[in-house]
C-alpha cells in the first residue's frame, strides 16, 4: 500500500500580522531595536508619541557601545524630538548614570541627552564631567551645562 502526503495550505501572516507577533514576542526595546536596524525610525517615533514613557525603552541602546551607529543614531534622533518634554526629563536620573559609564561614547551621548532634557536635575551630572578623561565627553558636557537652567 503506497502511503500518500496530505500536504495543507495556511494562509501566510500579512505584514502587519507579522509586526505583532514579534512584537508580542520582543520586549518594546528589543523591537525598538529591531525597527531601527531596518530604518523604521518612523514607527519607533509612532509607538513613543503614543506612549511616552516609551522614551525609557530606548536607554538600552544609548547604553551599549556595542549598538550599530544607525541605531544609536536612530535611537538619539526619537530622544531629541523629546528635547525639553516631560518623558526625557523623567530619564535624567537614569541618564545620569550613563555619564559614568566605561564607553565614551555612552558617556557623551549622555550628557548630550542631558543638555537637552531642559531639566535643572541635570546639572550636577554634568558637571562631574567637566573633569573627564576623554575630550569629546567634557566639550559635550560643558555645551550641555550652558544650555541648562543654573548651567
Amino acid at each position: 500500500m503506497e502511503a500518500r502526503m496530505t500536504i495543507f495550505a495556511y494562509p501566510s501572516a500579512g505584514a502587519a500580522t507579522r509586526a505583532l507577533l514579534r512584537a508580542s514576542l520582543r520586549d518594546r526595546a528589543e523591537q525598538f531595536q529591531i525597527w531601527l536596524l531596518e530604518g523604521q525610525l518612523k514607527r519607533v517615533n509612532e509607538v513613543v508619541d503614543r506612549l511616552p514613557v516609551a522614551l525609557a525603552d530606548l536607554l538600552p541602546i544609548v547604553a551599549s557601545p556595542e549598538a550599530s551607529m544607525n541605531v544609536r543614531f536612530g535611537a538619539s534622533a526619537v530622544l531629541e524630538r523629546h528635547a525639553g518634554r516631560d518623558a526625557l526629563k523623567a530619564l535624567v536620573p537614569a541618564l545620569g548614570l550613563l555619564t559614568g559609564h566605561g564607553d565614551a561614547r555612552v558617556r557623551a551621548d549622555a550628557c548630550h541627552l542631558l543638555g537637552l532634557s531642559g531639566s535643572a536635575d541635570a546639572v550636577n551630572y554634568l558637571a562631574a564631567r567637566r573633569d573627564d578623561p576623554d575630550a569629546e565627553v567634557r566639550e559635550i558636557a560643558a555645551e550641555s551645562l550652558a544650555d541648562l537652567p543654573h548651567g
